[in-house]
């Protein structure tokens, strides 16, 4: 019993306390949440539009004839915008596919002497740079046939292919998240996340 005079002290104020404090903790716990989600939606975006570029080559084409073939390949799930693309001879940068020849298999090439069979007939390039691959699509930036008259510049070409030919691709997704891809073996499932492509120093062409 209270004494007379005295007011009775009640206990709303502590109530309002502990529902402020704890609407602050669901508010939180809100925040948090649509802060995973979102992040989780972005990851989610990024996975359902990530490219993969490989750069491979083979001695036959889709119909199983002999044929020298060097690709472009993405094999993942998006689309890939490609920044830069490079192609060293046993470590030195080249130009081109004609520089690529000239540098691993035959010094004078597409400079016939006459009487000589060029194998022009037989030799195909492509630009790589600048192209946009979409998934599961290839990019050929040379193919060249046994024609006749190459037969030794056919074999030199599939023997460098296997050892001393290497590769960089800088290449980027929709969403400008980008990559570089250096290619020395058959392992290309790892590429680097970089902020922007490089400028190469000697960039391939065609």
């Amino acid at each position: 019993m209270s004494e007379p005079g005295i007011p009775t002290r009640r206990p709303r104020h502590l109530l309002e306390y502990i529902s402020t404090a704890f609407a602050v903790v669901v508010s939180l716990i809100s925040l948090w949440v649509a802060i995973r989600t979102e992040r989780a939606n972005r990851q989610m975006v990024a996975a359902s539009s990530w490219p993969l570029l490989e750069v491979g080559s083979s001695s036959v084409d889709d119909k199983g004839n002999s044929m020298l073939l060097f690709r472009v390949t993405n094999t993942g799930v998006g689309p890939a915008k490609i920044r830069s693309f490079e192609v060293f001879y046993k470590g030195r940068p080249t130009t081109g596919a004609v520089s690529l020849i000239r540098a691993c298999c035959k010094r004078d090439f597409m400079r016939p002497l006459p009487g000589d069979s060029a194998p022009e007939d037989v030799f195909i390039t492509g630009g790589v740079p600048g192209n946009v691959i979409r998934a599961g699509e290839a990019n050929t930036f040379i193919q060249m046939g046994p024609g006749a008259g190459n037969q030794p510049l056919w074999r030199a070409l599939d023997a460098a292919r296997n050892y001393d030919i290497t590769y960089r691709i800088c290449y980027c997704s929709v969403f400008d998240e980008c990559w570089i891809n250096t290619v020395k073996g058959r392992n290309q499932l790892d590429p680097t996340p970089v902020n922007k492509c490089p400028v190469p120093a000697v960039p391939y062409t065609e």
